[in-house]
């Protein structure tokens, strides 16, 4: 089996040279530690024994320059490593986002939408105390030596407590990883719940659903509290018993020091300068341990990213094409759901010359908006081919793609920003363009009538406009820089009898331009400008397939309604309504 890439570890040793540089400052300000026992051991040995002013004066003037560069490396090393983070954040953001999008735009999950804040975690962790503690803990093995350079006796003492340190390190990771693992999950879980929530207010208002949902995130919640209460209480308690050994060994040097005192085998400032080097040696230990809740955190971020980026699905894009014509032709497409493995859409295939109008109809789950998501390429065929112009659409570059193709899905989906933005696609877009496509759409008066007109902010999603205003200005964006293909799933869901005619209007228009159309929709009088209709069955196979009078003609008679395999058009538009559609 191929062993997967790792992608955060690629980013991360991307910058392998700042964090070796951090780790060389690691190193001085372990030497430099040892200026306070050094210090202690001069004086007591020397100055006491000599009773010099200028030897105390210059061991004063020395250990206070040591110091002062030991504070100044420290300010270094965390400046260098939360640059590093920031460096690493800003190297993932985008590439994490972008791959949320094309995951959420198949399968999403709860744990895929907190990725960003995944990527924040690991960026904060730089910055953190514990990975200063991480880079501190290789020099033990340089304190060892220096303490065995005073007495062998000292190594066996600090030995003794790191693997008493060490051995509460890997009972703390036995111990509150489980229950950690489980709170961070759970959290994650009752964030997305409590999203959904917000973002579906007014329904839980609307029908009285706010206790219960309230009630049901809150038993949620408490079941992350719990496990988070219950990792906390037991990290307590080894924290307490690390910070317990830490005292008992500073003890235990102290009492074999001073048996080598009394010995003759050591001196009084030996003593006092052992007990301060063993104790500095077991402190990144400590912090470790302390700081457990965020290395377990890191961790769990590190793989949800990893497995993020490495089953994001991928595009094999070509190079730039030229502007196609509107030429499309599916060829055998199938397309079976990842998760659970039904086919939703079954060996369809059909062809339009550019500038050709098709309608597409069908019952409710018959897969007619997964056929739309298929056309504009924001899905791949699970077999067969889209092809515009002769190339697989799927593999077209997407930024060139973008301006040729105008699409509306059936949830019209606004960005918070302005109307001006929205309908420019996100992007500044030029004033001129903004306005064709919207009178083009036959929404250009209504914007004007809004209160900042082309300038005003629409809230998130879209929020602040009704929803037949959101169809409009989707409609609009939908036909920004003249594209040469556009797909409307249901574009007059939402519309009044004046947007129905304005949108008849905009397909009018349309094939006056040559531009190849395709309208999904319940409603069969929005179909009867369209060259051809294909009907999909329950299946999400071909019913029948093509020209609009042929089409209209068998199925208003209800031909082969007894089949089971065909909808009439009434039934079709009967079997859904605006408020009661769902995805298909």
């Amino acid at each position: 089996m191929k062993e997967r890439n790792d992608p955060v570890q690629e980013v991360i040793g991307s910058y392998r040279q700042l964090l070796l540089i951090a780790f060389a400052f690691s190193g001085g300000m372990s030497i430099l530690a040892l200026t306070t026992c050094i210090y202690m051991l001069e004086v007591y040995d020397r100055v006491l024994a000599s009773r010099s002013n200028a030897t105390l004066v210059m061991l004063t003037i020395i250990a206070v320059g040591a110091i002062v560069v030991f504070g100044i490396l420290d300010s270094l090393r965390r400046r260098l490593l939360v640059r590093t983070g920031l460096r690493i954040g800003d190297a993932m953001a985008a590439r994490v986002q972008r791959a949320m999008i094309a995951t959420n735009s198949q399968a999403g999950t709860v744990a895929i939408r907190s990725a960003i804040r995944d990527v924040d975690t690991i960026r904060n962790f730089f910055g953190s105390p514990a990975l200063g503690a991480l880079m501190d803990a290789p020099f033990l093995l340089f304190y060892m030596v220096i303490l065995f350079l005073l007495h062998p006796l000292y190594v066996l003492v600090v030995a003794m407590g790191s693997a008493a340190l060490i051995a509460t390190a890997y009972l703390s990771h036995k111990l509150t990883t489980p229950p950690l693992t489980q709170s961070i999950n759970q959290q994650i879980r009752v964030q997305a719940f409590g999203d959904g929530g917000l973002n579906n207010a007014d329904v839980l208002e609307g029908m009285g659903m706010s206790s219960n949902f309230v009630g049901r995130w809150y038993s949620q919640w408490l079941i992350g509290v719990r496990y988070g209460a219950t990792a906390a209480e037991r990290d307590a308690r080894l924290s307490a018993v690390s910070k317990a050994i830490r005292q008992l060994l500073q003890i235990a040097l102290m009492a074999a020091g001073a048996y080598l005192v009394l010995d003759a085998q050591a001196s009084g400032g030996v003593m006092i300068g052992a007990t301060i080097i063993g104790s500095r040696a077991l402190m990144p230990i400590e912090m470790i341990i302390s700081s457990w809740k965020s290395v377990i955190a890191i961790r769990l971020a590190w793989i949800r990213l990893s497995d993020l980026l490495n089953d994001a699905p991928q595009r094999d894009e070509g190079m730039d094409l030229p502007a196609p014509a509107g030429v499309l032709r599916c060829t055998n497409i199938y397309y079976v759901a990842a998760r659970t493995r039904k086919t939703i859409i079954a060996n369809v295939s059909f062809e339009l010359r550019a500038g050709e109008a098709l309608g597409i109809i069908g019952p409710s789950a018959s897969g007619k908006s997964t056929l739309a998501r298929l056309i504009v390429g924001a899905w791949p065929a699970t077999s067969g081919v889209v092809r515009l112009d002769g190339a697989n659409i799927y593999s077209w570059p997407r930024e060139s793609l973008g301006q040729y193709i105008g699409y509306l899905p059936q949830d019209v989906e606004l960005f918070a920003g302005t109307v001006r933005e929205n309908i420019a696609r996100m992007s500044e877009g030029s004033p001129e363009a903004v306005v064709a496509a919207a009178k083009l759409a036959f929404a250009h008066e209504m914007i004007l009538m809004l209160p900042k007109g082309y300038e005003t902010e629409i809230g998130d999603a879209g929020h602040w406009l009704s929803g037949g205003q959101q169809q409009r200005i989707g409609i609009a964006r939908a036909l920004y820089g003249d594209p040469r293909l556009v797909v409307l799933d249901e574009p007059n869901s939402n519309l009044d009898a004046a947007g129905e005619k304005a949108l008849t209007d905009t397909l009018a228009a349309l094939k006056k331009r040559s531009t190849t159309t395709i309208v999904i929709a319940h409603r069969p009088s929005i179909l009867l400008g369209m060259d051809k209709i294909l009907v999909l069955n329950p299946n999400g196979g071909v019913a029948s397939f093509g020209p609009t009078a042929d089409i209209m003609r068998e199925y208003t008679r209800g031909a082969n309604a007894e089949s089971g395999n065909v909808v009439p058009l009434q039934t079709a538009a009967t079997q859904a309504t605006p408020t009661s559609r769902g995805r298909e």
